[in-house]
């Protein structure tokens, strides 16, 4: 049996850009500010202020981040690439992807061709748009590959960024 042609010029949707959003504790702010004052004065007893002073801005910009709410995108996947917010990616940049739908997360992990920015993660919604047809719409023009999210990205997740 043949399969059909795929008609769709396009799938579009709306996610929100992390689904891992926990409100912080002041326990979690202490927590930062105990570790980064630490980091600081191990750096300048060892002479290194710089080092000392980029752990200040991270911790400054880590407190002040944290507790953003993430915001909604919409997100989509056309003959020009995937387009995620007002950031396109066409399909020349990219090499392979990979369709994860699993009970906790949905998402497309694309490996680019990028040496700094090797992965685009998207989310969606597995209820609203179905994988199989994300799936088969990629394999007109991306390689399909095995991907996992990158361990730096599970653990910024793990600590709630």
């Amino acid at each position: 049996m043949e399969k059909p042609i795929n008609k769709q010029t396009k799938i579009a949707w709306q996610s929100l850009e992390h689904s891992s959003h926990i409100k912080k504790s002041s326990d979690w702010f202490w927590a930062l500010w105990v570790v980064a004052i630490g980091a600081v004065i191990v750096s300048f007893y060892f002479g290194n202020v710089l080092f000392g002073i980029i752990i200040t801005l991270f911790a400054i910009t880590s407190g002040m981040m944290v507790n953003k709410k993430p915001d909604l995108h919409t997100f989509e996947i056309s003959r020009k690439g995937v387009r995620a917010g007002s950031l396109l990616y066409p399909f020349s940049n990219l090499e392979s992807f990979w369709v994860e739908d699993t009970d906790y997360e949905d998402k497309i992990i694309f490996r680019t061709k990028k040496t700094a920015h090797t992965f685009l993660i998207i989310p969606f919604d597995s209820i609203n748009t179905d994988p199989e047809i994300i799936r088969d719409f990629l394999l007109d023009y991306l390689d399909e590959e095995e991907l996992e999210e990158p361990l730096h990205q599970k653990f910024m997740e793990f600590l709630g960024f």
